[in-house]
């Protein structure tokens, strides 16, 4: 009876530890879709002109190579830029 419940409680914390996983996969790919999103279907220039009319700095959108690829839109983009 001992060996039984052993066993199941052994099951039980595999399943957990299965499950922790799916969770943290699952939070780690919602951040690559909004990234990916941000850059395959937002226009920078929209991104760059929301930031500077709300004083939002682009580096908390941005990282440093989406910053060099989009340097054109950083320089175009005013805080009145409508698409």
């Amino acid at each position: 009876m001992v060996e039984s419940k052993k066993k199941a409680v052994q099951r039980i914390e595999e399943q957990l530890m299965k499950l922790e996983v799916q969770a943290t996969d699952r939070e780690e790919n919602k951040q690559i879709a909004l990234g990916t999103s941000k850059l395959n279907y937002l226009d920078p220039r929209i991104s760059v002109a929301w930031c500077k009319k709300w004083n939002v700095p682009i580096e908390k959108i941005y990282n440093k190579t989406q910053r060099e690829k989009f340097a054109w839109a950083i320089d175009m983009a005013e805080e009145d830029y409508e698409f």
